[in-house]
Protein backbone atom coordinates (compact mmCIF):
# COMPACT_ATOMS: atom_id res chain seq x y z
CA UNK A 1 0.00 0.00 0.00
CA UNK A 2 1.41 2.99 -0.86
CA UNK A 3 2.49 5.54 1.48
CA UNK A 4 0.31 8.99 2.30
CA UNK A 5 1.86 12.10 0.77
CA UNK A 6 2.76 15.27 2.78
CA UNK A 7 -0.18 17.03 1.29
CA UNK A 8 -2.37 13.92 2.17
CA UNK A 9 -0.66 13.95 5.53
CA UNK A 10 -1.42 17.77 6.35
CA UNK A 11 -5.10 17.54 5.46
CA UNK A 12 -6.22 14.42 7.47
CA UNK A 13 -4.08 16.56 10.61
CA UNK A 14 -6.49 19.40 9.99
CA UNK A 15 -8.30 20.55 12.80
CA UNK A 16 -12.12 19.87 12.32
CA UNK A 17 -12.59 23.97 14.20
CA UNK A 18 -11.15 25.18 11.17
CA UNK A 19 -13.61 23.90 9.33
CA UNK A 20 -16.47 25.61 10.67
CA UNK A 21 -14.31 29.13 10.76
CA UNK A 22 -13.80 28.37 7.05
CA UNK A 23 -17.67 28.16 6.95
CA UNK A 24 -18.95 31.22 8.59
CA UNK A 25 -15.97 33.37 6.66
CA UNK A 26 -17.57 31.98 3.48
CA UNK A 27 -20.91 33.65 4.69
CA UNK A 28 -20.20 37.02 5.90
CA UNK A 29 -17.09 37.30 4.14
CA UNK A 30 -15.76 39.16 7.10
CA UNK A 31 -13.25 38.60 9.48
CA UNK A 32 -14.95 40.75 12.31
CA UNK A 33 -18.04 39.80 11.55
CA UNK A 34 -16.83 35.96 11.42
CA UNK A 35 -15.40 36.47 14.70
CA UNK A 36 -18.96 38.02 16.40
CA UNK A 37 -20.91 34.90 15.31
CA UNK A 38 -18.22 32.38 16.15
CA UNK A 39 -17.90 34.11 19.77
CA UNK A 40 -14.04 34.69 19.05
CA UNK A 41 -11.99 37.59 19.14
CA UNK A 42 -10.85 39.05 15.89
CA UNK A 43 -7.15 37.86 16.36
CA UNK A 44 -8.08 34.35 16.89
CA UNK A 45 -10.17 34.32 13.98
CA UNK A 46 -7.07 35.78 11.78
CA UNK A 47 -4.99 33.22 13.00
CA UNK A 48 -7.76 30.50 12.43
CA UNK A 49 -8.08 31.59 8.92
CA UNK A 50 -3.75 31.70 8.57
CA UNK A 51 -3.82 28.24 9.75
CA UNK A 52 -6.43 26.91 7.34
CA UNK A 53 -4.43 29.14 4.46
CA UNK A 54 -0.79 27.08 5.52
CA UNK A 55 -2.84 23.58 5.86
CA UNK A 56 -5.03 24.38 2.30
CA UNK A 57 -2.26 25.76 0.17
CA UNK A 58 -4.35 28.22 -0.57
CA UNK A 59 -5.23 32.07 0.23
CA UNK A 60 -9.11 31.31 1.03
CA UNK A 61 -10.39 34.71 0.78
CA UNK A 62 -8.41 37.65 -0.01
CA UNK A 63 -8.99 41.39 1.04
CA UNK A 64 -10.43 43.46 -1.84
CA UNK A 65 -12.58 47.07 -0.77
CA UNK A 66 -14.17 46.40 2.39
CA UNK A 67 -14.72 42.96 1.97
CA UNK A 68 -12.98 39.89 1.40
CA UNK A 69 -13.41 37.43 -1.99
CA UNK A 70 -12.95 33.57 -1.95
CA UNK A 71 -10.14 32.07 -4.33
CA UNK A 72 -11.72 29.50 -6.76
CA UNK A 73 -10.87 27.03 -4.49
CA UNK A 74 -12.20 28.42 -1.43
CA UNK A 75 -15.85 28.39 -3.60
CA UNK A 76 -14.98 25.19 -4.85
CA UNK A 77 -14.15 23.61 -1.51
CA UNK A 78 -17.03 25.36 0.46
CA UNK A 79 -20.13 23.09 -0.07
CA UNK A 80 -17.88 19.74 0.77
CA UNK A 81 -17.70 21.17 4.15
CA UNK A 82 -21.18 22.31 4.43
CA UNK A 83 -22.32 18.86 4.18
CA UNK A 84 -19.43 17.49 6.52
CA UNK A 85 -20.68 20.00 8.65
CA UNK A 86 -23.96 19.12 8.22
CA UNK A 87 -23.78 14.61 9.26
CA UNK A 88 -21.50 16.04 11.90
CA UNK A 89 -24.48 17.96 13.67
CA UNK A 90 -26.82 15.47 12.87
CA UNK A 91 -24.76 12.79 14.06
CA UNK A 92 -24.27 15.25 17.52
CA UNK A 93 -27.91 16.21 17.38
CA UNK A 94 -28.64 12.04 17.10
CA UNK A 95 -26.83 11.53 20.53
CA UNK A 96 -29.20 13.69 21.80
CA UNK A 97 -32.30 13.87 20.71
CA UNK A 98 -32.93 9.92 19.41
CA UNK A 99 -36.14 9.36 17.36
CA UNK A 100 -36.52 5.11 16.68
CA UNK A 101 -38.65 6.34 13.64
CA UNK A 102 -35.86 7.67 12.10
CA UNK A 103 -34.00 4.58 12.78
CA UNK A 104 -32.34 3.01 9.95
CA UNK A 105 -29.90 0.80 11.30
CA UNK A 106 -29.95 -2.92 10.80
CA UNK A 107 -29.64 -4.44 14.45
CA UNK A 108 -27.80 -7.20 15.18
CA UNK A 109 -28.81 -9.49 18.53
CA UNK A 110 -26.77 -12.90 19.15
CA UNK A 111 -29.79 -15.29 20.79
CA UNK A 112 -31.15 -19.21 21.44
CA UNK A 113 -33.40 -20.83 20.17
CA UNK A 114 -34.94 -20.74 23.29
CA UNK A 115 -35.00 -17.03 23.89
CA UNK A 116 -36.45 -16.35 20.17
CA UNK A 117 -39.38 -18.41 20.12
CA UNK A 118 -40.12 -16.42 23.52
CA UNK A 119 -39.41 -12.64 22.32
CA UNK A 120 -38.74 -13.00 19.05
CA UNK A 121 -42.36 -12.43 17.72
CA UNK A 122 -43.10 -9.39 20.63
CA UNK A 123 -40.04 -7.74 19.64
CA UNK A 124 -40.35 -7.70 15.49
CA UNK A 125 -43.76 -6.21 16.49
CA UNK A 126 -42.15 -3.51 18.96
CA UNK A 127 -39.88 -2.57 16.39
CA UNK A 128 -42.91 -2.38 13.46
CA UNK A 129 -44.58 0.43 15.52
CA UNK A 130 -41.53 1.88 17.54
CA UNK A 131 -38.88 2.01 14.52
CA UNK A 132 -40.83 1.03 11.22
CA UNK A 133 -36.99 1.54 9.35
CA UNK A 134 -34.85 -0.04 11.24
CA UNK A 135 -34.21 -4.03 10.53
CA UNK A 136 -33.17 -6.74 12.94
CA UNK A 137 -31.00 -9.52 12.07
CA UNK A 138 -31.31 -12.71 14.83
CA UNK A 139 -28.03 -14.81 14.58
CA UNK A 140 -27.54 -17.91 16.56
CA UNK A 141 -25.43 -17.18 19.61
CA UNK A 142 -25.33 -18.30 23.54
CA UNK A 143 -23.67 -16.06 25.86
CA UNK A 144 -21.09 -18.68 27.23
CA UNK A 145 -19.86 -19.64 24.11
CA UNK A 146 -20.32 -16.07 21.68
CA UNK A 147 -19.42 -13.33 24.11
CA UNK A 148 -16.42 -12.57 22.46
CA UNK A 149 -18.31 -10.99 19.53
CA UNK A 150 -19.78 -8.33 21.99
CA UNK A 151 -15.96 -7.54 22.31
CA UNK A 152 -15.37 -7.46 18.18
CA UNK A 153 -18.66 -5.09 17.53
CA UNK A 154 -19.97 -8.41 15.19
CA UNK A 155 -23.45 -8.29 18.16
CA UNK A 156 -24.95 -5.31 19.27
CA UNK A 157 -26.50 -7.81 22.22
CA UNK A 158 -26.70 -11.02 23.25
CA UNK A 159 -29.95 -12.68 25.00
CA UNK A 160 -29.89 -16.31 26.20
CA UNK A 161 -29.46 -17.83 29.49
CA UNK A 162 -27.00 -17.04 31.74
CA UNK A 163 -25.60 -18.53 34.32
CA UNK A 164 -22.51 -16.97 35.39
CA UNK A 165 -20.86 -13.47 35.27
CA UNK A 166 -19.42 -12.21 32.02
CA UNK A 167 -15.72 -9.65 33.08
CA UNK A 168 -16.17 -6.47 30.68
CA UNK A 169 -19.01 -7.22 29.55
CA UNK A 170 -22.52 -5.54 30.94
CA UNK A 171 -25.59 -7.73 31.96
CA UNK A 172 -29.21 -7.28 32.61
CA UNK A 173 -31.46 -9.95 33.76
CA UNK A 174 -35.11 -9.75 31.89
CA UNK A 175 -36.58 -12.95 32.92
CA UNK A 176 -36.30 -16.30 35.33
CA UNK A 177 -37.30 -19.35 33.91
CA UNK A 178 -38.73 -21.72 36.37
CA UNK A 179 -39.57 -25.77 34.78
CA UNK A 180 -42.22 -27.37 34.75
CA UNK A 181 -42.83 -30.66 32.85
CA UNK A 182 -44.67 -31.01 29.48
CA UNK A 183 -46.61 -34.24 27.68
CA UNK A 184 -49.26 -35.30 25.54
CA UNK A 185 -52.83 -34.19 27.23
CA UNK A 186 -54.19 -37.90 27.28
CA UNK A 187 -51.02 -39.28 28.22
CA UNK A 188 -51.52 -41.98 31.27
CA UNK A 189 -48.96 -39.48 33.44
CA UNK A 190 -51.31 -36.87 33.78
CA UNK A 191 -54.39 -39.17 34.11
CA UNK A 192 -52.99 -41.00 36.77
CA UNK A 193 -52.56 -37.57 38.63
CA UNK A 194 -56.28 -36.58 38.16
CA UNK A 195 -57.02 -36.34 41.73
CA UNK A 196 -55.32 -33.56 42.24
CA UNK A 197 -52.54 -35.27 44.56
CA UNK A 198 -50.13 -34.56 41.22
CA UNK A 199 -47.65 -36.25 39.86
CA UNK A 200 -45.63 -38.79 42.04
CA UNK A 201 -41.53 -39.00 41.47
CA UNK A 202 -42.17 -43.04 40.64
CA UNK A 203 -44.44 -42.29 37.59
CA UNK A 204 -42.39 -39.40 36.55
CA UNK A 205 -39.24 -41.51 36.30
CA UNK A 206 -41.67 -44.54 34.97
CA UNK A 207 -41.88 -42.88 31.62
CA UNK A 208 -39.61 -41.95 29.01
CA UNK A 209 -38.07 -38.74 28.79
CA UNK A 210 -37.10 -36.18 25.73
CA UNK A 211 -34.15 -34.45 25.76
CA UNK A 212 -33.75 -30.79 23.99
CA UNK A 213 -29.93 -30.25 23.62
CA UNK A 214 -27.65 -29.75 20.62
CA UNK A 215 -24.89 -31.43 22.44
CA UNK A 216 -26.78 -34.53 22.88
CA UNK A 217 -27.49 -35.75 26.20
CA UNK A 218 -26.15 -33.83 28.93
CA UNK A 219 -26.90 -34.00 32.54
CA UNK A 220 -28.77 -30.65 33.20
CA UNK A 221 -30.67 -29.38 36.62
CA UNK A 222 -33.35 -32.32 36.72
CA UNK A 223 -30.41 -34.97 36.61
CA UNK A 224 -29.42 -33.43 39.78
CA UNK A 225 -32.18 -32.87 41.61
CA UNK A 226 -32.89 -36.47 40.68
CA UNK A 227 -29.78 -37.55 41.59
CA UNK A 228 -30.17 -36.02 45.69
CA UNK A 229 -33.45 -38.17 46.00
CA UNK A 230 -31.47 -41.51 44.63
CA UNK A 231 -33.63 -41.41 41.48
CA UNK A 232 -32.80 -41.28 37.64
CA UNK A 233 -34.60 -40.85 34.51
CA UNK A 234 -34.28 -42.86 31.35
CA UNK A 235 -33.55 -40.42 28.55
CA UNK A 236 -35.32 -41.88 25.32
CA UNK A 237 -34.21 -39.64 22.49
CA UNK A 238 -32.57 -36.50 22.35
CA UNK A 239 -33.25 -33.49 20.03
CA UNK A 240 -31.88 -30.43 18.56
CA UNK A 241 -34.35 -27.86 18.67
CA UNK A 242 -37.34 -26.91 20.95
CA UNK A 243 -39.53 -26.37 17.06
CA UNK A 244 -39.87 -30.36 16.65
CA UNK A 245 -40.32 -31.00 20.21
CA UNK A 246 -44.34 -31.09 20.11
CA UNK A 247 -43.98 -33.26 17.46
CA UNK A 248 -42.40 -36.38 19.73
CA UNK A 249 -44.77 -35.28 22.19
CA UNK A 250 -47.84 -35.63 20.68
CA UNK A 251 -49.46 -38.80 21.13
CA UNK A 252 -46.44 -40.37 22.46
CA UNK A 253 -45.62 -41.09 26.28
CA UNK A 254 -42.38 -39.28 26.42
CA UNK A 255 -42.26 -36.32 29.06
CA UNK A 256 -40.40 -32.75 28.60
CA UNK A 257 -38.94 -30.62 30.96
CA UNK A 258 -39.43 -26.91 29.80
CA UNK A 259 -39.44 -23.61 31.24
CA UNK A 260 -42.98 -22.93 32.17
CA UNK A 261 -43.33 -19.81 29.57
CA UNK A 262 -42.45 -21.49 27.13
CA UNK A 263 -44.04 -24.69 27.71
CA UNK A 264 -47.07 -22.08 28.42
CA UNK A 265 -46.79 -20.86 24.91
CA UNK A 266 -46.85 -24.39 23.10
CA UNK A 267 -48.73 -26.95 24.75
CA UNK A 268 -52.22 -25.78 24.25
CA UNK A 269 -51.75 -25.57 19.99
CA UNK A 270 -50.48 -29.29 19.86
CA UNK A 271 -52.35 -30.52 22.25
CA UNK A 272 -50.09 -31.24 25.09
CA UNK A 273 -50.48 -30.21 29.13
CA UNK A 274 -48.14 -28.75 31.36
CA UNK A 275 -47.71 -30.50 34.72
CA UNK A 276 -45.63 -29.34 38.24
CA UNK A 277 -42.44 -31.28 38.59
CA UNK A 278 -42.43 -33.92 41.79
CA UNK A 279 -38.82 -32.45 43.00
CA UNK A 280 -37.30 -28.92 43.60
CA UNK A 281 -35.35 -28.48 40.29
CA UNK A 282 -33.75 -24.80 40.19
CA UNK A 283 -34.77 -22.18 37.26
CA UNK A 284 -32.33 -20.03 35.42
CA UNK A 285 -32.15 -16.53 34.18
CA UNK A 286 -32.50 -15.07 31.02
CA UNK A 287 -30.19 -12.34 30.18
CA UNK A 288 -28.91 -9.53 27.68
CA UNK A 289 -25.40 -8.84 27.68
CA UNK A 290 -23.81 -6.05 26.16
CA UNK A 291 -20.56 -3.97 25.67
CA UNK A 292 -19.62 -1.20 27.77
CA UNK A 293 -18.91 1.26 24.77
CA UNK A 294 -22.79 0.48 24.10
CA UNK A 295 -24.11 1.74 27.47
CA UNK A 296 -24.39 5.36 26.39
CA UNK A 297 -25.61 4.56 23.35
CA UNK A 298 -29.45 6.34 22.64
CA UNK A 299 -30.32 4.00 20.53
CA UNK A 300 -28.91 0.91 21.65
CA UNK A 301 -30.88 2.06 25.57
CA UNK A 302 -33.68 2.36 23.39
CA UNK A 303 -33.68 -0.77 21.81
CA UNK A 304 -32.76 -2.55 25.97
CA UNK A 305 -35.47 -1.06 27.00
CA UNK A 306 -37.67 -2.41 24.01
CA UNK A 307 -36.37 -5.91 24.99
CA UNK A 308 -36.97 -5.20 28.81
CA UNK A 309 -40.84 -4.01 27.73
CA UNK A 310 -41.61 -7.09 25.62
CA UNK A 311 -40.27 -9.30 28.33
CA UNK A 312 -41.91 -7.72 31.05
CA UNK A 313 -45.20 -8.89 28.94
CA UNK A 314 -44.30 -12.41 29.20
Amino acid sequence: MPSPSAEEMKHSQLDLNLLRVFDVLMEERSVSRAAARLDLTQSSTSNALDRLRRALGDRVLEREGNGMVPTRSAVELWPHVQSALRQIDMGLEALVRFDPSRLRQTLSIGIDEYSLTLIGGGLMAALKEKAPHAKLSFLSAMPLNDAEQLFAGALDLIVGPVWQSFPGLERAVLLHETFVGLADADHPLLQSAKDNSGVSVEDYVRFPHLLVSQRGFVPGNVDAGLHKIGCRREVAATIPSYASAPAFLSGSELILNLGHRLAGKVAAPAGLKTFALPLDVPGFDIAMLWHPRNTTSKSHHWLREVIREVCSRL
